[in-house]
């Protein structure tokens, strides 16, 4: 799909590569994160995401909430991006909300996924309370993008959500699991369907009170008491 009109994103800093030796602060893993979880959940979810390297990337969904939510933490990490919306269809008119963004494959943003999914994904062992509140807003941060963009539907009133990818199933089993709600995997024709055994306990964890959910760092000192 094509951009009607000038697009008013400019590349920032962080297409330069970072240094390997690089500590991300926890901050930004947080919402490199979830950044990484929202565009690939909208891949099989309520929008999709389009790159490319003569233009600036859009990224499209189905929910105004899951829009918002991304531009919101492009700006926390200083990414310029923008939000826009427009009707399609034809005989059944719908609402896209797209995004627009000139740095969704920063290489910050590549690495704030990889270490959030370390920090989800290895074994445990001995981490520090500061670690351990990081680890938990971590696993809001993934269901909360997995409600907003991806293929979200109910199974017997549980809470089922369907990715294409093994790692992005891998992260919201694990994130389920560190936030202390039993789910269920299966996989079939290329699909992976993470379903939740009872209750809406993360449904509420994830979205709070409003449709951008807890802020990831007061979800998780709560979680971590």
């Amino acid at each position: 799909m094509t951009l009607a009109g000038a697009v008013d994103v400019r590349p920032t800093a962080l297409t330069e590569a970072l240094p390997a030796a690089a500590v991300l602060p926890g901050i930004t893993v947080a919402a490199g994160f979830e950044i990484g979880m929202l565009l690939r959940c909208a891949r099989t979810g309520s929008g999709r995401y389009e790159h490319s390297a003569a233009a600036a990337s859009t990224v499209e969904f189905g929910r105004a909430a899951a829009a918002e939510r991304l531009v919101a933490l492009l700006g926390q990490l200083g990414v310029a991006a923008r939000g826009d919306e427009f009707a399609a269809g034809v005989r059944h008119r719908y609402t896209v909300h797209r995004v627009v963004c000139a740095d969704l494959d920063a290489p910050l943003l590549g690495r704030s996924w990889v270490e959030g999914y370390r920090r989800l994904c290895t074994p445990d062992g001995y981490r520090t309370p500061m670690q351990v509140r990081l680890r938990a807003a971590l696993a809001v941060a993934a269901w909360r993008a997995a409600m907003l963009a991806g293929n979200v539907r109910a199974r017997g009133g549980n809470l089922a959500v369907r990715v294409s990818d093994s790692d992005t199933a891998l992260v919201l089993v694990r994130a389920a699991r560190l936030l202390g709600v039993p789910v269920g995997l299966r996989g079939s024709a290329g699909r992976h369907l993470v379903e939740v055994v009872s209750g809406n306990t993360l449904r509420d964890l994830a979205l709070g009170s409003g449709p951008a959910g807890a802020d990831p760092a007061r979800t998780g000192k709560r979680l971590a008491g």
